[in-house]
């Protein structure tokens, strides 16, 4: 009986590492590339590589390799708001140490095929109002309504508030993907759909 059982022990843990895959860490802010070091990752999970483009006043790229915690693969997270924009791609891959590509963003699409949010931003705690609308780019984007406090790119601690299309990506998971714009306060982050 107890080589039976240290048996199934043995065949329980090599099905597990089998099913274990290791993928490359690392991550960089503003920049094009990162050099990772290769991590066993939980059971059944996939390699990424997150792209991170960050323009307001600067354009800054950031890249991080990783084990995928859960995130749509090939998900597009995007905001944008007169000068400002944010979009983070995610890739995948399943095959060991496979999360080898550098910097690549998709092209953003500058037909706007969506419908109509409001559109204003404002420093501070305090909500911006404004008659201005924009049309969004894709027709599953959202109205986004925000205030908060982040951490840009450059290190620059920015209070804002903005209301604007943004993607359901973006929606549901917020700040969590992005890897040089860091969330400190959040008073809301709503998301309705737009007109």
């Amino acid at each position: 009986m107890k080589s039976i059982l240290i048996s199934l022990s043995i065949i329980s843990a090599v099905t597990w590492t089998a099913d274990a895959i290791n993928c490359l860490k690392c991550v960089k802010a503003n920049s094009d590339t990162c050099v990772g070091e290769s991590v066993n990752c939980p059971n059944m999970t996939q390699c990424m590589v997150v792209y991170e483009l960050y323009q307001f006043g600067n354009t800054y790229h950031s890249i991080k390799r990783d084990c995928n915690p859960g995130f749509p693969c090939g998900g597009l997270y995007s905001g944008t708001l007169n000068d400002a924009t944010v979009r983070v791609n995610i890739q995948c891959c399943t095959n060991d140490n496979c999360n080898t590509d550098d910097y690549k963003m998709p092209p953003g699409n500058i037909e706007r095929k969506g419908k109509i949010c409001p559109v204003c931003s404002g420093a501070g705690f305090t909500e911006c109002i404004s008659n201005d609308t924009e049309r969004c780019i894709h027709p599953s984007d959202l109205c986004g309504d925000y205030i908060g406090k982040f951490i840009d790119p450059g290190n620059n601690i920015r209070v804002v508030n903005f209301k604007s299309c943004v993607s359901p990506l973006t929606c549901k998971y917020k700040f969590n993907p992005f890897i040089s714009l860091k969330e400190i306060e959040n008073k809301r982050f709503n998301c309705t759909p737009p007109n």
